[in-house]
């Protein structure tokens, strides 16, 4: 019988589970482990068998755990490991505190059980009772060597003695635009989740669709609603997410991606971190992994100054020691200027001071970020996979790409980099289209400079960019993707230093005479368009997709050319003049758009379904 004592001890929170490899999401099995040829998966039911010798290492992206950021950011009293299964199997816990070397915690025999066993690391982690864990660097990882055939069911790391945690409530937004069947299918996959885990996550969580189309059907469930919204882009939708979580008393809002694929283990990380964070201005910033290539990070958070830089690009992450230098990385303080991006952004609503501003999309969730300086942390595991920016580049994002980056600049005081730096802006954007021949996007992009030129009032008539998005698309003719003949398999060579060089200097070829003659041409595979060095030293190159059949071709064009230059010139004078001026407006604009009333007036009116699930809850 348990004693008083025990009784009144609160139930340890789950803060990550030895997670299994989801085909339907990513079926990379090293992102989760490491195995020799005694054990094998059966992801079906969600086990590990394991031979007599079998060993089994959980020290990938999905499974290891970063003491670094847990025990500096979050109240942990104690920590322990449970797992449950059978058979016996030799068990080690070690301590990576620098990439590759790794002391020993602990190392036991242990036989699992189908109700689970539990391995205490408070004491093994210099934990005290009555303090918790001190604040330490270093990753957790695993190891279970079979001692007779055996086989896991589950593992969790737990949070025990959390007497601090706090009462959190999730509105999750998700932002819909005619992607009906992913909408449908992750709204149906969470509805699942909460069903079947709901009432051990330990908050309330209720899904808001706002479906910007139109056009989705989202089948009624207690825990999801369907919004339907004007078409006012990413940053309408999240405004109307984070009205709701305003209006229906929630703790947090996580805003997602309608095309972004990602565990439900993702929920189960942000709400524990939430519960136990130290600071009430705590937010959780998911990664990022191209759908295209499920072992490499696109972008684990991201750093805004002047241009975007994502952080930890191209890490694999089936190499264990990559990712451990990652992980000790991201447990340090984030730079100035760091963003999180909305497929998966987790804060707290009290303490938001400031709306989306009205981008439509691109550059939203960096104003949102730089605007509130939320304590953000990213989280090992807490990832979606969804198509790259690269295979979405077009004439129309590059326009609002150098729309939003001219904006923040002008906007937010610590980016203030007067009118020469933000010409240089402009102008790396610019270059950087012309030298690859898209000259369909350097002229998107003037329209974009001269856009931001027209004042804040531009932004507030094209919230719904219904007038100017298709004139910006109609800009797309050399670059818009048709049916090619076949492309064969091969990429280009990357050029020599001397051949880099010239190129460079001469604007790939536009300040050499007559370099349409002798340029070369080249074929390029659609992964690889966002680079440069591929077109180095062309005259034409053909972009192909990964059917080699659909694909586009841009050619060198000295008079496309001069007329741009013209214009950025004629450009960069206005902006030099009207620095000051367009700077002071922008910022009173900001204040003003970026702001609930001028949402609500935008907004159509909530569904009398969404009233009464909001009057319930």
């Amino acid at each position: 019988m348990p004693s008083s004592v025990d009784q009144d001890r609160p139930a340890p929170i789950l803060l990550q589970s030895l997670t299994l490899p989801d085909p339907a999401i990513c079926g990379e099995s090293e992102l989760y482990l490491h195995r020799d040829s005694g054990v094998s998966l059966d992801l079906e039911a969600g086990r590990i068998h394991l031979l007599e010798g079998g060993t089994a290492e959980f020290d990938g992206y999905m499974t290891l755990f970063n003491l670094g950021i847990w025990t500096r950011a979050c109240h942990l009293e104690g920590l322990a490991l449970r797992l449950e299964g059978e058979g016996q199997v030799a068990l080690q816990v070690t301590r990576e505190r620098v990439a590759g070397d790794a002391e020993i915690l602990v190392e036991t025999l242990v036989t699992l059980a189908p109700d689970g066993i539990w391995i205490d690391l408070t004491r093994a982690l210099s934990g005290m009772p009555g303090t918790g864990l001190p604040e330490m660097d270093g990753l957790l990882k695993l190891r279970l060597v079979a001692q007779e055939k055996a086989v896991l069911t589950s593992g969790a790391y737990l949070a025990t003695d959390t007497q601090a945690a706090r009462d959190v409530s999730l509105a999750v937004a998700i932002t819909t635009f005619r992607r009906e069947a992913e909408v449908a299918a992750t709204a149906a996959r969470m509805a699942s989740f909460l069903d079947r885990e709901g009432e051990n996550l330990g908050a309330r969580v209720h899904l808001h669709v706002i479906d910007n189309g139109g056009t989705a059907s989202i089948p009624e469930h207690p825990h999801v609603s369907r919004i339907e919204n004007p078409n006012l882009g990413g940053a309408g939708g999240f405004a109307r997410g984070l009205a709701l979580a305003q209006d229906g008393g929630f703790s947090h809002c996580l805003f997602m991606d309608d095309d972004a694929s990602f565990q439900m283990e993702n929920l189960t990380r942000t709400i524990a971190f939430l519960r136990l964070a130290r600071s009430d201005r705590a937010a959780v910033s998911g990664a990022m992994v191209s759908e295209a290539c499920k072992w490499r990070m696109w972008e684990n958070g991201s750093v805004f100054h002047q241009v975007c830089r994502p952080q930890f690009v191209g890490t694999d992450l089936r190499e264990p020691e990559e990712v451990a230098e990652m992980e000790l990385a991201a447990a340090r303080p984030k730079p100035p200027g760091f963003y999180a991006g909305w497929w998966f952004f987790a804060f707290p609503v009290a303490e938001t001071r400031a709306f989306p501003f009205p981008f439509f999309v691109r550059g939203d969730d960096i104003s949102f970020s730089l605007a509130h300086g939320f304590d953000t942390v990213t989280l090992s595991g807490v990832v979606s996979f969804q198509e790259d920016f690269s295979a979405k580049e077009s004439p129309l994002t590059l326009y609002l790409d150098l729309r939003n980056h001219l904006h923040q600049h002008l906007v937010h005081p610590g980016l203030e980099i007067g009118p020469m730096g933000t010409i240089k802006v402009a102008m790396r954007f610019i270059l950087r289209s012309v030298v690859r021949m898209h000259y369909d996007s350097a002229e998107a992009q003037l329209e974009a400079w001269e856009d931001v030129m027209r004042g804040p009032n531009f932004f507030a008539e094209n919230a719904d960019m219904s007038v100017r998005r298709p004139q910006i698309s109609a800009l797309a003719r050399d670059e818009a993707w048709r049916e090619v003949p076949p492309q064969g398999p091969g990429e280009p060579a990357r050029p020599g230093i001397l051949k880099t060089q010239m190129m460079k200097f001469t604007l790939n070829g536009h300040l050499i005479p007559f370099w349409a003659r002798f340029g070369g041409e080249t074929a390029i595979p659609a992964r690889q368009r966002g680079l440069i060095w591929p077109v180095w030293g062309q005259r034409a190159a053909r972009f192909y997709d990964g059917t080699g059949r659909r694909g586009y071709e841009v050619r060198h064009d000295k008079a496309r050319f001069m007329r741009i230059m013209r214009r950025v010139t004629a450009l960069a004078l206005r902006w030099r003049r009207a620095y000051s001026e367009l700077r002071d407006a922008h910022r009173a604009g900001y204040a003003e758009m970026a702001a609930r009333p001028f949402w609500e007036a935008r907004f159509a009116p909530a569904t009398s379904s969404m009233q009464s699930v909001a009057a319930a809850e």
